[in-house]
């Protein structure tokens, strides 16, 4: 006899627009949500081909996955909440988001639905660089090797070193 299978949901937020995303790929057939934060978007201005370009991902997803996607308006945490409890969610499954925002939706969802249980998934890493960013520059200097080629970064040079060419 096998146990049951629980009821999941997947959450898919700006960040997670990939048919690799991590929670997405562990959730193929449950149903997934994409919120326009419309609080979000009254306090910051965000231009339309970067919404469009949010709804053509979500779409594409869409059409890639088996299980049913939406799309919604509204509070986040309020919208995430509805679309659990419409289908009588256990689990909601969401890949980790770096920003202050994920951290303020994620407490406000706890908040809204303390029953249900939140599954983070950790991001794909693009390189295997942690050490401190303060340019973009000097980063991408570490690391561009590696994300387009897959070769080990080469060392940065130090201030006042000169690195040697060949």
């Amino acid at each position: 006899m096998t146990a049951p299978q629980v009821r999941r949901v997947v959450w898919i937020h700006g960040d997670s627009l990939s048919v690799t995303d991590p929670a997405l790929s562990a959730c193929p057939d449950a149903p997934a949500l994409f919120v326009f934060d419309r609080p979000f978007l009254q306090a910051v201005p965000v231009a339309f081909p970067r919404l469009a370009f949010m709804y053509q991902g979500v779409r594409d997803l869409a059409a890639h996955r088996a299980g049913p996607t939406e799309i919604r308006v509204g509070s986040v945490p309020d919208e995430l909440a509805a679309f659990a409890g419409a289908h009588h969610a256990a689990e909601l499954h969401v890949t980790r988001n770096f920003t202050p925002d994920f951290a303020r939706i994620v407490d406000g969802l706890r908040a809204a639905r303390p029953d249900l249980r939140i599954v983070i998934h950790e991001p794909e890493r693009l390189t295997s660089f942690d050490g401190p960013l303060r340019r973009f520059f000097g980063f991408w200097k570490k690391v561009e090797r590696e994300v387009l080629h897959g070769e080990p970064a080469p060392d940065f040079p130090r201030r006042g070193h000169r690195q040697e060419r060949r």
